[in-house]
């Protein structure tokens, strides 16, 4: 995603071609282009929506502990 707006903000590519190039939507190009306050690595890296309720840490545990239970069941 950021080489694709790499390549857009350069000029070697349009938002059409560089989203089928990079299997990007031209939407999220063409915003990641248009924003040239921020690189598009530092975009790429925003988190949207709402915060997170649960720490990450305890989202791992719960995690590992549904794929453990999951695999029990399969055998």
């Amino acid at each position: 995603m950021c080489r694709a707006a790499e390549v857009s903000r350069s000029g070697e590519m349009g938002y059409l071609k560089a989203s089928k190039y990079f299997s990007v939507s031209t939407g999220t190009i063409e915003r990641y282009v248009k924003n040239t306050s921020r690189s598009p690595e530092e975009l790429a890296n925003v988190n949207l929506g709402r915060s997170t309720v649960l720490p990450n840490e305890l989202v791992n545990k719960l995690v590992q502990n549904c794929t453990a239970m999951t695999k029990d069941t399969m055998d």
